[in-house]
Parts: C-alpha cells; sequence; structure tokens
C-alpha cells in the first residue's frame, strides 16, 4: 500500500499523532535517499511503499495491445520511494538531472540505460504509465531518462526522469528501489548507453572484464557490447588501457572491427579494461 505523505490527514487519529506520522514518512523518505533534491526545488508528489515487486525499466519502451513493455527491465522486491519535484523557475530539467547525476557518481555504480529526446519514445507512457505521474507528461524532445544501480551498501536502483514540460516547468521525477535481497546477476548497459558515456566523459572504464579468463562469459558480453557500440558509430575510435589490452583488442578484431579504429594503450588498470575516446 503507498503512503501518500498529503493524504496522512485523512487517517481518524489524533491530530498530534497525525502530525507526527506525517513527519516521520517525509523524514524517512528523505533520509533514505540517495541524493539531495535541486536547489529550492519543491515536492510535487512523495510515495513510498515497502515490500512490493517493482520493474526498473533499462531499455525503450513501446506500447503493445495497450500495454507497455519494456525492451530490458529488471524486477526485485523491496522498498520503493518515488518522489517528484518540480524544479525552480530559471533552472532546465536538464540541470536537475546534472545534480542528482554528479551525487550518484560518487558511488561505485553500474550505469544501465540512459535516452533523451525523442529516442526516448512516448512521454505520455513514461509519465502515465511507468511512473504514475500524469504531470510529468510533456514534449519528447524534452525528456531525459537514466537508470542506474548503486553497488554499495545497500544495493539500490536508481530511475531519473526528467522533463520541461510545455509551459516550461521543469520537473524532475526519481524511483529509488532496495531489494530486500540483493540482485546478483550481471546487467549491462545497452550499446547506445556505452557510446554515450563514452563520448560525454571521454572515457569508459570496464571493470567486470577478467584478465585471467577472456573467454569467460562476462568478458565475452562487454566485447559484444563494445563490438556493437563501434559499429553503430563508424566515426569512433578507441584506445584500450590494461593489462588485459591486447586479448580484448583482439576480441574486438575477431568480431569485425577495423584494426585502424582501435590502439592499445598503457598497461594500467591491473583488473579490467579502460576505452578511450581517441
Amino acid at each position: 500500500m503507498y503512503l501518500h505523505v498529503s493524504n496522512c490527514r485523512n487517517i481518524l487519529r489524533p491530530a498530534l499523532l497525525v502530525l507526527g506520522l506525517c513527519a516521520a514518512a517525509a523524514s524517512s523518505a528523505a533520509d533514505n535517499l540517495a541524493i539531495e533534491p535541486f536547489p529550492r526545488a519543491e515536492v510535487a508528489r512523495e510515495r513510498v511503499q515497502t515490500d512490493v515487486e517493482h520493474s526498473v525499466v533499462i531499455g525503450n519502451i513501446r506500447r503493445i495491445n495497450n500495454q507497455v513493455r519494456a525492451e530490458r527491465e529488471v524486477q526485485a522486491v523491496g522498498e520503493l520511494i518515488r518522489l517528484s519535484w518540480r524544479i525552480p523557475e530559471g533552472h532546465s530539467a536538464r540541470e536537475a538531472m546534472a545534480h542528482a547525476v554528479a551525487q550518484l557518481q560518487e558511488h561505485p555504480h553500474t550505469t544501465l540505460f540512459f535516452c533523451e529526446g525523442r529516442e526516448c519514445g512516448s512521454s505520455s507512457l513514461w509519465a502515465n504509465q511507468v511512473l504514475g505521474y500524469s504531470r510529468l507528461y510533456g514534449p519528447e524532445e524534452n525528456q531525459l531518462y537514466l537508470a542506474l544501480r548503486l553497488d554499495d551498501q545497500p544495493q539500490r536502483f536508481i530511475s531519473l526522469y526528467a522533463i520541461t514540460r510545455g509551459n516550461q516547468r521543469a520537473y524532475l521525477h526519481l524511483d529509488q528501489l532496495t531489494p530486500a535481497q540483493p540482485v546478483t546477476e550481471m546487467l549491462y548497459p545497452t550499446p547506445a548507453t556505452l557510446g554515450k558515456i563514452l563520448h560525454a566523459e571521454g572515457e569508459l572504464l570496464l571493470p567486470a572484464v577478467l584478465a585471467e579468463d577472456t573467454d569467460s562469459t562476462v568478458t565475452s558480453a562487454w566485447l559484444d557490447l563494445a563490438a556493437r557500440m563501434l559499429r553503430s558509430d563508424n566515426r569512433l575510435r578507441i584506445q584500450v588501457d590494461g593489462a588485459q589490452a591486447p586479448a580484448f583488442v583482439q576480441g574486438l578484431l575477431d568480431r569485425g572491427i577495423d584494426q585502424q579504429r582501435l590502439e592499445i594503450g598503457e598497461p594500467l588498470p591491473e583488473q579490467g579494461v579502460r576505452l578511450e575516446k581517441r
């Protein structure tokens, strides 16, 4: 059952007890959040649900037979916090997203999916079906979505949706799922997400690549993703750093990537490989 803080007054209990419950609920949600709100942002809606099964969207969405289907998703049972903020005038949805992402990047994390603008699909589907808050609907070119996993303790899945509506009001929505039992399956970003990170940050660390076993399932999966990323952007050239860089480059060559687009760099890091945009 959702606990909607603004509805606490409807509970038939003495007024002081009601106020205490409202304050405790709001404080609990704020204390457990992985990020601080954007400065002077106003809470538009807040909901907390415990012991709920929730699906985190980590791929493109579309409507099939009047139902929303995600290309990829991960399901888990745990505590779900859903918060929507209205961003102060003079600031954009993109600013609010960047403010949140900067905080999340301070944690060990795995970025799983990112999209922006029309490539995210229908804003109406995101607002009404995925996030359940119609006020998040806006022009599709004004939206951004990010899903990642925080890999510290406790494990948390974070989904961020930012939108500037037609009336120029900007909103940021956060879904934070804390699984009761950590999700242990390997989760990978999409090739498009890999490319966006590499273009934005100039480098990309793949820590899960095993130096001692280039034929492992995990390493093969990263090689497949890197090869698909390179095939989707024919102008992209990369340098591969790390003790396992020669074997990783050979794996990309075996997958049909042109040798002129690949360089072997320094022998660090000792574990995993680092991809640098050239």
